[in-house]
């Protein structure tokens, strides 16, 4: 079975900020299908659907996202999921606005929810599709960045991009993270 795992921040103060863009891409899906996530462990939510026909595990860690490797051993466990078949969502700072990065493996490359996860599963072979949110103009600000809401102009077009990134991971599933990536990876936007 595959599954897409949305990283983010559980809790009101956290919703709509840059940080959880991986939770806003479950989101997507969950009203795509008519879902609603289930609590399964303390430690993370999640749902089965049907997507391209096939089962996914639709999940979100409810740890925060420095903790989310725990959350995701977890569900890996439960759901009797292979690595290589799960996909990993997150923002990406390091991306403009909108961009989409598939890759079936890779490093954490400074995102703490990657890192916990890597730490905790002892592998960098499974897939993460990054999300680009744009980086702050101060470096030093960028905690402070991610925990901020979209501004106005990237709310409008957020669901542009999050309906890419589900066309995307559906891809995966049916297709391969290869045509996956080929098809969607880059900007969503043309200037």
């Amino acid at each position: 079975m595959h599954a897409f795992i949305g990283l983010g921040n559980p809790g009101v103060r956290y919703a709509d900020t840059r940080h959880n863009a991986g939770f806003d891409v479950i989101d997507t899906w969950l009203r795509r299908l008519g879902l609603e996530l289930a609590p399964i462990s303390e430690r993370f939510h999640g749902t089965i659907a049907k997507i391209g026909g096939l089962p996914v595990a639709l999940v979100k860690p409810v740890t925060f996202m420095n903790r989310s490797g725990y959350a995701v051993r977890e569900a890996v466990g439960h759901y009797e999921l292979d690595v290589d078949r799960i996909v990993v969502v997150c923002d990406d700072v390091n991306l403009p606005f909108g961009t989409l990065r598939l890759r079936s493996k890779g490093s954490h490359g400074g995102h703490r929810g990657l890192e916990s996860i890597i730490d905790t599963l002892g592998t960098e072979a499974f897939a993460r599709q990054r999300i680009g949110v744009d980086q702050p103009r101060d470096a030093d600000t960028l905690v402070d960045y991610v925990l901020e809401e979209f501004t106005k102009k990237e709310a409008t077009d957020l669901p542009i991009v999050l309906d890419r990134a589900c066309d995307q991971l559906e891809v995966f599933v049916s297709e391969g993270c290869g045509e996956a990536a080929n098809r969607y990876n880059g900007p969503s936007f043309t200037d």
